[in-house]
């Protein structure tokens, strides 16, 4: 038996239920909008299975979603670009106050004024703030917050340079074809 378009509408009506779809309430909706005499569930059953439509089914939904994911890719990369911008400019303007304040006691402790015992917690947290700030700053900008990254970095790049051409040419082949 080859497909007819009956079999591609009543498949359509079939795949349009979404995840609530069953042959049964296909064979319900068949009855109540058909004119001419609806086919059976076992004819259903048998079609489904002729004309492998449960793999249709999951095909179909992966090309939509993949449709849906390209469709708003640019969006949600523009809504993250503008919001890690609207966190930086934060950071930067913290940073700034902060700065302010670690300045002033340098300023202070130049001019010779003592810096009260109780005050230098306060001078820790400004300290700890500002450090949290810069590493949450240079994440935001996908760069390495603490030396243990900038070692692993390092590391890498040595090993890296042991390669051989042909060996680094293997490698820049296989990611290209993992993208």
């Amino acid at each position: 038996m080859n497909e007819e378009p009956k079999h591609i509408k009543i498949f359509e009506q079939y795949y349009v239920m979404g995840n609530s779809r069953s042959f049964k309430k296909l064979l319900d909706k068949l009855h109540h909008d058909y004119t001419e005499t609806a086919p059976s569930l076992r004819t259903l059953k048998s079609w489904s299975k002729k004309f492998n439509w449960q793999e249709r089914v999951k095909l179909r939904d992966i090309e939509n979603s993949k449709a849906l994911e390209n469709k708003l890719k640019p969006k949600t990369n523009k809504i993250i670009v503008n919001t890690k911008a609207d966190y930086r400019a934060e950071i930067k303007s913290q940073l700034n106050i902060l700065k302010a304040l670690l300045n002033k006691v340098i300023k202070d402790i130049k001019d010779g004024t003592i810096i009260d015992i109780a005050d230098t917690g306060e001078l820790k947290d400004v300290i700890s703030s500002y450090e949290k700030l810069s590493k949450l700053d240079l994440l935001m900008m996908g760069e390495a917050t603490d030396i243990n990254e900038m070692k692993g970095l390092e590391e890498l790049d040595k090993k890296l340079a042991l390669l051989t051409l042909n060996e680094l040419k293997k490698i820049s082949k296989a990611n290209a074809i993992k993208k």
